[in-house]
C-alpha cells in the first residue's frame, strides 16, 4: 500500500482525512476518531535511516496504535519497526514499501480504529 492508498482507505472507510497536528512538521498526517477524539493512526514520509531501512532515500510509514501484545508480535516481523516518534509500547510503525500486504495494512488500521474507541 502507498501513503495515498492509506489515506484513501481512511477517507472511504471512516470518512477521515489527515489532521496536520504539528505546525513545525506539516508532513505528518494524524488520524483521529471523531467520536472519542483519540489518535489511532499517523502517516509520514521519512528518511530510511530513521527507521533502520538501508539506503539514503525515503520511505512512507504508517504508525498505528494497537494492543501492546499485538505490537510485540508485529515488531519481530519484516516490514514493522518500533514506533517512530510515538510510545513504543502502544504504537508500531508499518513500512509502506510493499513488504506488508495491503489487506494486512487495512486490517491493522481497522484494529487501531477499534482500539482507540
Amino acid at each position: 500500500m502507498t501513503l495515498d492508498d492509506v489515506h484513501d482507505y481512511l477517507r472511504t472507510r471512516y470518512g477521515l482525512t489527515p489532521t496536520r497536528a504539528f505546525k513545525e512538521d506539516p508532513g505528518i498526517g494524524v488520524f483521529v476518531r471523531s467520536d472519542s477524539k483519540k489518535w489511532f493512526a499517523a502517516t509520514k514520509n521519512i528518511r530510511c535511516r530513521s527507521v533502520d531501512v538501508e539506503g539514503d532515500g525515503r520511505v512512507d510509514i504508517l504508525n498505528v496504535k494497537l494492543d501492546p501484545r499485538v505490537i510485540a508480535s508485529l515488531r519481530t516481523r519484516e516490514g514493522f519497526r518500533p514506533a517512530w516518534h510515538m510510545n513504543r509500547n502502544k504504537w508500531v510503525t508499518v513500512l509502506l514499501d510493499g513488504t506488508v500486504r495491503d489487506d494486512e495494512v487495512r486490517s491493522l488500521i481497522d484494529q487501531a480504529y477499534g482500539y482507540a474507541g
